[in-house]
């Protein structure tokens, strides 16, 4: 139910909505997020004033509005954050710029009070903050997903299956058609030996002994 609220809030015409924060009347927004919107503008009003303290908020929404139970009262909070901040209902990324804000207002407060070094801490840390959530939104890498079926083979993809034996004999192969070829004798010699060691597929290599790359 919370998700719809804020979903169909979002939806309103900035402009209406500020017509009916100063009037209190719209023939535009439905009835049943009147009360809504100013619940929400309340939790606006004191995200300032007790921003440090949830249960303190918490009353104080309370206070204005006490037909709501604590779960409720607590519920409009979180809706609250999660409308003002763009978020997820109490995410750690939410809080993160929620307490960016608070490191912000130190810095002012430090300014004022002449404790540069204190202003310029509380700044880094506002800034660390915004950073790790916008570094995490950009990161949006997830492990690859491998399907294994052990009834699908090499074939049914398109591959060409070989025998370990297989791949080892050609290696074997190659290498006694090379040392063939770097033998000294006739041509025929070493088509005799290469049909005596059974070299078929392989044939053996010629090497230039005045190669200057060998």
């Amino acid at each position: 139910m919370k998700q719809d609220r804020l979903l169909a809030v979002s939806k309103l015409d900035i402009e209406d909505i500020q017509a009916f924060m100063k009037t209190r009347k719209s023939a535009v927004i439905p009835q049943s997020l009147q009360t809504y919107i100013l619940q929400l503008d309340t939790v606006a009003r004191i995200m300032h004033t007790n921003r440090l303290s949830v249960k303190a908020a918490i009353l104080q929404i309370r206070r204005e509005w006490p037909d709501l139970t604590i779960a409720q009262a607590r519920g409009i909070y979180y809706d609250g954050l999660e409308y003002f901040y763009h978020d997820d209902q109490a995410s750690a990324a939410m809080w993160d710029k929620v307490y960016a804000d608070y490191f912000d207002d130190l810095s002012r407060l430090a300014i004022a009070s002449g404790k540069e070094a204190t202003a310029m801490r509380s700044a880094e840390l506002a800034h660390k903050l915004r950073t790790t959530v916008r570094e995490a939104q950009e990161y949006q890498w997830k492990a690859p997903v491998y399907l294994i079926n052990i009834n699908v083979k090499p074939e049914d993809l398109g591959y060409e299956t070989q025998k370990l034996a297989d791949i080892a004999r050609r290696a074997e192969d190659r290498k006694f058609a090379e040392m063939i070829g770097s033998l000294e004798t006739t041509e025929a010699e070493k088509e005799r030996l290469l049909a005596d060691a059974r070299i078929k597929t392989v044939e053996y290599v010629t090497v230039d002994k005045d190669d200057e790359s060998l």
